[in-house]
């Protein structure tokens, strides 16, 4: 008897459980062959499906595909490989590392299609329960299995090489545990993150393999050695950078010769082994092309798989792309990762076809927000534990590191140490006003090295604005105060902490005698950068047109537009906020020292302003307000320089200072526990209640943790607006041939990208209410679109039936 894995929907082609097994093994290792844990990638790809070698499930699938009524995913086929391995290969207490290898492949096999917790709330054990039921299914696929697929002698061996591949793994965690007090749960957590990589190398192995029969068409292999396609891009960059030196309106000539020297020193900096570095740079340095050249001739100097650059915000990201494509010289080896417009179920044994679309980041240059970058290393969604694997060996730049929730720096820094110390991957920390991350409660191991050393000199050279405190006024005065700042100045850019304050200026500033322009999270990609377009434009117009002819500018916005764009206003209002958030809008003030002297950047406490729901800002405003009472008493403490390194360095520990206890483990509200002791050592449920206590190392609540990980407070809809193409992006995904084409389907979502918003979920409540949501194709809620009326060319998402509204975050 023949055992299939999988049928196609014409019923035509048939694959074998064997050659999913076996190919799934196959990409599995592959995807951690440069951290020597092939073997233990190969066997549990190997196993993984090894349930489906029953009557049972080959009757299911049957039945499925003569499309008869079938719930899906009922029949369980992921227990028996966790069985097979804890039954033949665990031993009792005292456990020996190889025990703790046996559970972290059984969890590998058992949660490919969904998380389990190890020990859930009710204290129960996801190992006893997979170990006790399904006896005759149970019985019947491994007879199959090792007569079919695998046989027993070469699965001793297998077990036997992935024990011994995990054994430095395990060495590597006790080096980094090293430094932590005695009483830490560190070792627990990086524990845990050697379960999700194991796992993330089956979850692609196995989508990857689906995807290629479904398809008919296997994906071309990934280059093994990229050094040659890295010192292509490299040259072309150094190429562009030669021209980019003579190049006329890039700054004054001794801003050009900082930036060229920042990025000689990055260059020389790639030469060095991987690890964590620090690229702290002032803003307007070039941070972009200079990370980009290290990164380029790092990864052709250490053979490193791929390049990831993350930004905190759709607006960096966008223009950093843009950066990237034109430096590096061939936009096929790019992928942009922001969203996800596909939301495929999760926790089903069977594969939703829509998982199949996700970005698996196997391109070698990812482009991507923090957000994706977090999730990846910490989200419950298969969807991006399948990604973690691809972080491995890997250049990662994280630009604007300092906008890491404050909340998530101990899964942050931890998962970082892992990253360089564990998958060998080289992170480097970017930021112009870099945090303390050795002074938080669980610091990273490294010395955290600088790229560019700290010159006073160079610093002062970029030091092209004076921020000084403006006072305190209600948000209804403020535009009065711009309107007087505006008499002294051509353009002003005014920098909000939320999109109802920015909108409600912009309503009372856009009819004044000057042009006003908007920019906010709730206009999609397409829309900003538009509207981007057209403010570069007029601002640059302001240079070359007459004086009397002159028409002055303004714009507001939101955190958008604080870094990472490349525009440069005279003047710039920022309502006050964490000194990292202001010195980022500083940035945006006499970028390229057009004016002489420092201009200055006003900083206004608003009166009225609530930020009840927006914590972290107002945990940063509260720490700037302390660094500014005392920058008044000893500004030569700080250089007579609110955005100095000591002004920065003393925000930061006031910051941190004042935080909670515990608060940077992410605790859940209303719970005695936070997503790190969940993933640590589960103290709240392992403990003498516990079904297995004592039996198993792994105790972690891993589907717990990754169902209540969030990024940001609030969970998020991503949809797809009726702006401009956005409409025929729609009518195109709502088609008869995207739901038949797999092909087409996926060329559509990524077109979908530059028209897509994030809701939160009290907006998608309230629109819902409104009708105002509607999925692109009936019957199919993995794509969601607005519909016409709830998006305005002025402010974008408009939730209200009036012309403006005000949203509260």
């Amino acid at each position: 008897m023949e055992y299939y894995a999988h049928i196609s929907d014409d019923g035509l082609r048939r694959q074998t459980v064997t050659e999913h097994c076996r190919a799934t093994a196959h990409y599995a290792a592959e995807c951690l062959s440069g951290m020597d844990l092939s073997k233990a990638a190969y066997l549990a790809g190997l196993l993984h499906d090894a349930g489906k070698f029953s009557s049972l499930f080959q009757a299911y699938l049957e039945s499925a595909t003569r499309e008869e009524p079938v719930r899906r995913g009922s029949v369980v086929h992921t227990f028996a490989g966790v069985r097979f391995l804890l039954e033949q290969y665990h031993g009792t207490v005292p456990l020996s590392f190889d025990d703790i290898a046996c559970e972290l492949l059984a969890f590998a096999v058992g949660a490919h299609h969904g998380l389990f917790d190890c020990v859930d709330e009710n204290h129960a054990s996801g190992f006893c329960h997979r170990l006790s039921t399904h006896d005759n299914e149970y019985r019947e696929s491994m007879e199959n299995f090792l007569a079919h697929c695998a046989g027993q002698a070469e699965l001793d061996g297998l077990v036997q090489e992935a024990c011994a591949e995990l054994g430095p793994v395990f060495e590597r965690i006790g080096e980094l545990i090293s430094s932590e007090p005695a009483e830490s749960t560190a070792h627990y957590f990086y524990v845990g993150l050697t379960a999700r990589l194991l796992l993330s190398a089956v979850i692609q192995g196995d989508r990857r393999d689906t995807a290629e029969f479904q398809t008919g068409s296997p994906r071309p292999e990934d280059l093994k050695d990229k050094r040659e396609l890295w010192n292509t891009c490299l040259q072309h960059l150094e190429g562009e950078l030669e021209k980019l030196a003579h190049a006329p309106g890039k700054g004054s000539m001794e801003i050009q010769r900082a930036r060229q020297e920042i990025s000689h020193q990055c260059r020389q900096f790639a030469e060095r082994p991987g690890g964590i570095y620090q690229l702290n740079v002032p803003t307007g340095a070039g941070k972009t092309l200079s990370s980009l050249r290290y990164a380029l001739a790092h990864a052709a100097r250490w053979n490193k798989s791929r390049i990831i650059f993350t930004a905190p915000l759709l607006t960096i990201l966008d223009q950093n792309a843009e950066v990237i494509k034109e430096y590096v010289g061939d936009n096929s080896i790019i992928l942009e990762h922001h969203s996800n417009l596909v939301r495929p179920r999760e926790e089903t044994e069977e594969l939703n076809v829509q998982e199949l679309l996700m970005e698996d980041w196997s391109a070698p240059v990812i482009i991507t927000t923090l957000a994706q970058m977090l999730n990846t290393l910490l989200d419950g969604k298969t969807s991006s534990i399948r990604r973690f694997q691809a972080l491995s060996n890997s250049v990662i730049i994280l630009d604007e590191v300092q906008t890491v929730p404050a909340k998530m720096l101990t899964l942050f820094n931890l998962a970082v140490n892992f990253l360089s110390e564990v998958c060998g991957a080289t992170v480097i920390l970017c930021s112009a006003t870099q945090p303390c991350l050795k002074k938080t409660a669980h610091p990273l191991v490294s010395d955290l090295a600088e790229m560019v050393p700290y010159d006073p000199a160079v610093w002062q050279v970029f030091r092209r604005t004076r921020i000084q405190p403006a006072g305190r006024m209600r948000l209804a005065e403020i535009p009065a105060f711009a309107m007087g700042v505006l008499e002294q100045a051509e353009s002003l850019l005014i920098v909000c902490n939320k999109k109802d304050e920015a909108a409600e200026l912009y309503e009372k500033l856009s009819g004044s005698d000057f042009r006003c322009y908007h920019l906010s999270a709730a206009m999609c990609m397409a829309h900003r950068r538009k509207v981007l377009k057209e403010l570069e434009a007029a601002l640059e117009n302001l240079k070359s047109a007459p004086q009397e002819s002159r028409e002055k500018i303004l714009c507001v916005s939101t955190q958008v537009m604080e870094a990472g764009v490349d525009l440069s206003f005279q003047r710039v209002i920022r309502l006050s906020a964490g000194m990292d958030s202001v010195v980022q809008s500083a940035g945006r003030c006499n970028r390229n020292g057009e004016s002489g002297s420092p201009a200055p950047v006003y900083l206004v406490q608003c009166q009225d302003e609530n930020l009840a729901k927006l914590t972290d800002i107002q945990r940063g405003k509260d720490a700037t307000e302390s660094l500014m009472a005392r920058y008044s008493r000893r500004p030569a403490d700080f250089q007579e320089d609110l955005s100095s390194k000591a002004a920065i360095d003393a925000y930061y520990q006031t910051l941190y200072r004042e935080m909670p206890e515990g608060f940077q483990d992410d605790p859940v509200r209303g719970k005695p526990y936070s997503i790190f002791s969940l993933l640590a050592d589960n103290s709240c449920f392992a403990d003498e209640r516990a079904e297995s206590f004592g039996s198993y190392f792994l105790n972690q609540a891993f589907r717990l943790a990754g169902r209540l990980f969030q990024v940001y407070d609030d969970d998020h809809l991503d949809v797809i607006v009726p702006y401009e193409s956005g409409k025929e992006v729609i009518a195109a995904l709502g088609s008869e041939q995207a739901k038949r084409n797999l092909e087409y389907r996926k060329a559509w979502l990524e077109k979908a990208k530059p028209y897509t918003i994030s809701l939160y979920d009290y907006q998608r409540r309230r629109l819902e209410e409104k009708h105002g949501l509607w999925p692109v194709r009936d019957g199919d809620t993995s794509t969601w679109a607005l519909s016409e009326g709830f998006y305005k060319k002025e402010i974008g998402l408009s939730i209200e039936e009036t012309s403006m509204q005000f949203l509260e975050v």
